[in-house]
């Protein structure tokens, strides 16, 4: 499963939340805090593609540095958690999320190369394991597929079977995007079941949806009174 997070000083322009780099950090936490919790028999790892020192930082508690020592120093190198649930490599194309995701996807391939490989957003605020487990599974052996945001034009999870690249083309109107370079919508099929997936997170309407699912312990600590 490969996670993007962005500068977080550029994260979440259009969400109106004075504490708002600290949210977007909190919920990419707990989005991959979901993801680490399904059994490593339908997700192995989690590769989170961040260049920002204060997301990689944040990501400490999930993924252990003690083999980066050279990435205390500014250098590229990945970190890897004790239990290698958790992946931490850097942007290194620097252009933009689907790049990002082109370049997490080649590194997990390159490290499980019998494994799928998915991609998450990372403002999924209230997403339950079971969810995200259900939609994996809903997946096709061959080939790609997809799920649409909860507004229904976007994509929160995308999906390819192993030796299938992942195209992704995440962005303004990614769910047509997607359906036309060939990718199955899972939408439908999963229906309601999967609410806390579908719920990304970009304006302050969003976040009180995400908060009437029930946010993660990390995003409930930035928003409790």
């Amino acid at each position: 499963m490969v996670v993007p997070v962005k500068l977080l000083a550029a994260a979440k322009s259009r969400l109106a939340h004075p504490e708002r780099a600290a949210l977007a950090l909190a919920m990419a936490q707990d989005t991959v805090a979901a993801a680490r919790e399904i059994d490593a028999d339908v997700v192995v790892a989690v590769v989170v593609v961040t260049s920002d020192r204060t997301a990689r930082a944040g990501m400490v508690g999930m993924a252990d540095t003690s083999d980066t020592a050279r990435g205390a120093a500014g250098n590229a190198a990945s970190q890897r958690s004790t239990d290698a649930r958790v992946v931490v490599i850097p942007d290194l194309p620097g252009t933009g999320l689907n790049a990002a995701l082109t370049h997490g996807a080649a590194e997990a391939a390159r490290r499980w190369p019998d494994a799928g490989v998915a991609a998450m957003s990372a403002d999924l605020a209230a997403l339950r394991p079971a969810e995200l487990r259900a939609a994996l599974l809903a997946a096709p052996a061959r080939g790609r597929a997809m799920v649409a945001d909860a507004d229904g034009t976007g994509t929160v999870m995308l999906a390819a079977a192993p030796g299938t690249p992942l195209a992704p083309r995440f962005g303004p109107g990614s769910r047509a995007a997607h359906i036309s370079s060939g990718a199955r919508d899972l939408t439908g099929s999963l229906g309601r079941s999967v609410p806390g997936l579908r719920r990304d997170v970009d304006t302050l309407a969003d976040l009180r949806e995400a908060m009437s699912l029930g946010v993660g312990p990390r995003t409930h600590d930035i928003l409790k009174p």
